[in-house]
């Protein structure tokens, strides 16, 4: 009974003080994104995209394309015509991820002209061997084919993409009607994606 009467007082300073940690701060929790404004394109850019630029400014980034060579035999390939933005292709004929996917980026792009956003594929091939490359060439290719000059000028050219140099193909660039490069992606496209691409492609600046 003794120990007793010794703990009640304790008790009772140390009671009020937990009642307290239980109290609720009046009105709605803060939250960390409470001052975060964001479009539908800028969560697109994140959600698609390893690498984005701004269309403007210091850290903005011009496409310039890379030295080529002309493609073998007698197979010619033209410029799409029309203003927009223009779709940089990466990709190889050994390459499985980039020869599946070339039926849904025309698909794609066929779409989004008829949807009043005007896009134009250029495919750069990094192909070294002819023959191979000669080969993938038979099948249907969308858009304007590139090739490109030579290994050597392949790590010049992720780097302008501002990608690492050992990026594995396929890569995708999309680059504003201005020239400047605006979202690269490193990985093949699907499907579900088309969305995102148009909100993107549909941003104006």
């Amino acid at each position: 009974m003794d120990r007793l009467r010794h703990l009640i007082p304790a008790l009772s300073l140390i009671l009020p003080m937990l009642g307290g940690c239980e109290e609720t701060p009046s009105g709605p929790a803060p939250s960390r994104f409470a001052a975060v404004k964001t479009t539908s394109s800028d969560k697109a850019l994140a959600s698609f995209c390893e690498q984005t630029f701004p269309a403007s400014g210091s850290e903005a980034r011009k496409w310039m394309p890379p030295p080529e060579r002309a493609l073998p035999g007698d197979i010619s390939s033209k410029p799409e015509g029309g203003a927009g933005w223009t779709w940089i292709n990466l990709w190889a004929s050994w390459c499985g991820p980039c020869v599946e996917e070339m039926p849904l980026l025309e698909r794609w792009t066929q779409t989004l002209r008829t949807e009043g956003v005007p896009v134009r594929i250029e495919a750069w091939s990094i192909d070294e061997e002819e023959a191979e490359f000669q080969r993938a060439l038979s099948r249907k290719i969308p858009g304007h084919i590139r090739w490109l000059a030579g290994p050597e000028h392949l790590e010049p050219f992720l780097r302008g993409l501002g990608v690492s140099a050992d990026s594995a193909i396929p890569i995708h660039a999309l680059v504003d009607p201005k020239g400047m490069i605006r979202c690269v992606r490193v990985g093949a496209v699907g499907g579900e994606a088309y969305g995102v691409v148009k909100a993107i492609l549909s941003k104006s600046s």
